[in-house]
């Protein structure tokens, strides 16, 4: 019997020796799986980081490689500066039982070149990607003598008849820039955009002899698409070219006719932030419009020196 005794196990257990399941056991409350709730917060946070992240990577992108001053590789871009002009305008505008005269606006009615203010610029999105903008206008007005008879809409001008005139024409742009050839002097890419025309005309003539008191007026007012290219050529630290084309030809809605622009540019940085430069811009509009405020011809050009400073960042 003291041999048994002996060999019988112990009631008291010893805790030391215990493994992960007999320790279970002693938990004095009921054991509960773990919320689920944790985890799928995880899961969510995770699908609005991933596409945020992205979002601020993208913005931040140019800013790594952002060198101001490199028209290059800068992110921001503005030049403001002057245009000499040398426009050339012809109008025909038709009425609703006869055709209008074509007539040029400088020669025929005094409405003379002049100098207008033009602003430019871009951001690089990407290294090779950017959003230009451009916003130009021209306001002309003038009184003169006619020298010939001139037609407009339904109203007929007569010689010697005195003729008040003047002519609105506002240009702004917005387009996309691709820069797919890159090297470490020079750059050149493929963009494609809009070319918005506002083009507003009057003329009226008081009574006095032959001349009956007459007005009219003509509105046009239309997105132009174009595509093109764009370079720039970085001669060294302080100099540098840039050029650029764009052209379209369209026949769309009340609009018939085509758009070219041509623009060179050479630019001195003369310190980090700030350059000058002179330039040459070369833009043709030849459209048909059977609008209802204008119903007619338009052949308008301006081209001219380009006197600006410019802003890198």
């Amino acid at each position: 019997m003291s041999g048994r005794a002996a060999s019988r196990p112990s009631p008291c257990v010893n805790k030391d020796n215990l493994t992960n399941m007999t320790a279970a056991a002693f938990l004095t409350g009921p054991v509960t799986p773990a919320s689920n709730s944790v985890s799928w917060q995880a899961v969510r946070r995770r699908r609005y980081l991933l596409p945020t992240a992205a979002v601020l990577f993208a913005v931040a992108a140019p800013a790594v490689y952002a060198e101001a001053g490199n028209p290059l590789n800068d992110t921001v871009n503005v030049s403001i500066g002057g245009f000499l002009l040398d426009t050339k305008t012809k109008i025909r505008v038709d009425g609703e039982v006869r055709t209008g005269d074509e007539f040029d606006a400088s020669r025929d009615l005094g409405l003379d070149d002049s100098d207008r203010f033009r602003l430019d610029g871009y951001w690089r999105m990407t290294p090779r990607q950017k959003i230009r903008v451009l916003y130009f206008s021209t306001d002309n007005s003038a009184t003169k003598v006619l020298e010939r008879d001139i037609e407009v809409g339904d109203n007929e001008y007569l010689v010697s008849a005195t003729v008040t005139a003047g002519m609105k024409t506002t240009v702004t742009a917005l387009s996309y820039e691709f820069d797919f050839l890159q090297r470490e002097n020079y750059e050149l890419g493929v963009t494609g955009g809009i070319h918005n025309l506002e083009f507003n005309f009057h003329i009226a003539a008081e009574g006095g002899g032959a001349q009956v008191a007459a007005e009219n007026t003509a509105k046009a007012n239309g997105p132009l698409p174009v595509i093109g290219v764009h370079g720039v050529w970085r001669i060294n630290d302080k100099f540098y070219v840039d050029y650029g084309a764009q052209f379209f030809k369209i026949s769309f809605d009340v609009y018939d006719g085509r758009v070219t622009d041509y623009t060179a540019a050479i630019n001195w940085q003369f310190s980090q932030h700030f350059g000058a430069g002179l330039g040459w811009n070369s833009f043709i509009t030849k459209l048909d419009v059977g609008g209802d405020q204008f119903d007619g011809s338009l052949r308008w050009s301006y081209g001219g020196a380009r006197i600006f400073v410019t802003g890198s960042f």
